[in-house]
């Protein structure tokens, strides 16, 4: 009988459990306040409307901003990175040139799809970097050589969702700043995880989502602005602001100039609970604690290299975040997932993982690979029971011979 206790090893995908209060924040707003924030001058949506400004501000602090309105909310990371995508390309076709985009093979479709949606409809063209198939780092200078008179932007994962690759961000944001190209950070798995400042690595857009490394609820995003970078885009949707309504263009200052529609604020509520447990709890201890169990999964690979896997990715644990992919020599991913949650109630994620490119990268695009990531949450003896759960699926599968292919590499 599998055991009862279910070990959730997804959180590259959302978090969880989630910090104490995020769910009874949700909850209180949603039954005790209730109101659309900026859209009456009653005490509830004012109520509302300070929860949002509340949290706008505990994200600039977190990642360096002094300006709390160059915080803008989106409904996701993947709204976040398009944004800044088609707000850059937009503001660049407006004054009569095709743009030029740069982004690596360790990105995620949230960037791959808007670069091939744009290059399709002949409103940009876009180049994608080479990356080391061991490690999955791309060499700034490949990035010099790529950028063109005509490049607009520069989108950057810092952290793989694949393969938990850190890039030198430093040096390629310099590369870019050298050249005079605004950048794109894609933080969507570094947020959270280690300490991030915006003004530091000198990003003009960082995008990330409120509900994996900041431990809120889905459907929260953001995208930050650097000083200056919104007089490079337009906007890509227009609507009400609850502010100089009066007028039927889009108001002008920040947030409002980007944020149209009414907010998500119940799960802005959680998101704002959730970051004061991480400012009390500190991300460099946070990551202190990541770094432990990235060792102990480390630890453990040559075990699970005899049992027939493969990790992606580098395996020196300043180089990474804790996110695990594993090949098996012999095994389908979906069906070693299956078993893993079967056998051991270990639940992980198999597939492409959003990043097609990245598993072409690491030599995995026909099948996909095995996927585990950690949370704040995990302990070291969670890190050894799944890594005691992936010895025993990988050695079964070894004796038993090859596993025919059961699923589609999709996810």
């Amino acid at each position: 009988m599998a055991p009862q206790n279910r070990l959730y090893l997804d959180n590259a995908a959302t978090s969880f459990p989630k910090p104490p209060g995020v769910a009874e924040a949700v909850a209180r707003y949603m039954t005790e306040v209730g109101a659309s924030p900026g859209r009456g001058a009653y005490a509830e949506s004012r109520t509302g409307a300070s929860v949002i400004a509340d949290c706008r501000e505990l994200i600039a602090d977190l990642i360096g901003l002094k300006t709390p309105e160059r915080v803008i909310f989106t409904l996701n990371c993947t709204d976040a990175l398009n944004m800044a995508i088609k707000g850059v390309v937009f503001k660049a076709l407006r004054y009569g040139s095709r743009p030029h985009l740069i982004t690596t093979p360790l990105d995620h479709n949230s960037v791959l799809r808007p670069f091939n949606a744009l290059a399709e409809r002949g409103w940009a063209d876009w180049t994608c970097l080479h990356a080391d198939p061991e490690t999955g780092l791309v060499d700034p200078n490949d990035l010099r050589r790529a950028i063109r008179t005509e490049t607009a932007l520069v989108s950057l994962v810092h952290a793989s969702n694949v393969s938990g690759v850190l890039q030198p961000i430093d040096e390629l944001v310099k590369v870019c700043r050298e050249a005079g190209v605004p950048v794109l950070i894609d933080a969507a798995q570094s947020v959270g995880h280690l300490q991030i400042d915006i003004a530091e690595i000198g990003a003009d857009f960082l995008a990330f989502p409120g509900h994996k490394g900041l431990l809120g609820p889905l459907g929260t995003g953001v995208l930050a602005i650097r000083p200056g970078a919104e007089t490079l885009l337009d906007t890509w949707r227009e609507g009400g602001t609850g502010s100089v309504s009066e007028q039927d263009t889009q108001p002008e200052g920040l947030p409002d100039r980007f944020e149209p529609g009414s907010h998500n604020t119940p799960a802005i509520a959680g998101l704002a609970c959730a970051l004061r447990w991480l400012h009390e709890q500190g991300v460099d201890r946070i990551r202190a604690h990541e770094l432990e169990l990235i060792e102990r999964v480390l630890e453990r690979l040559p075990e699970a290299q005899l049992a027939g896997f493969r990790l992606l990715g580098p395996q020196s644990p300043g180089q990474r975040v804790a996110v695990f992919s594993f090949a098996h020599e012999s095994a389908d991913p979906h069906e070693l997932a299956d078993r893993l949650e079967d056998d051991h109630a270990v639940l992980v994620r198999a597939g492409i993982h959003c990043a097609p490119r990245a598993h072409e990268t690491h030599a995995t695009i026909s099948t996909g690979a095995l996927r585990l990531s950690f949370g704040p949450f995990n302990t070291p003896d969670d890190a050894d029971r799944a890594m005691d759960a992936l010895v025993k699926v990988g050695e079964a599968t070894l004796t038993r011979g090859p596993i025919p292919t059961s699923a589609p590499a999709t996810g």
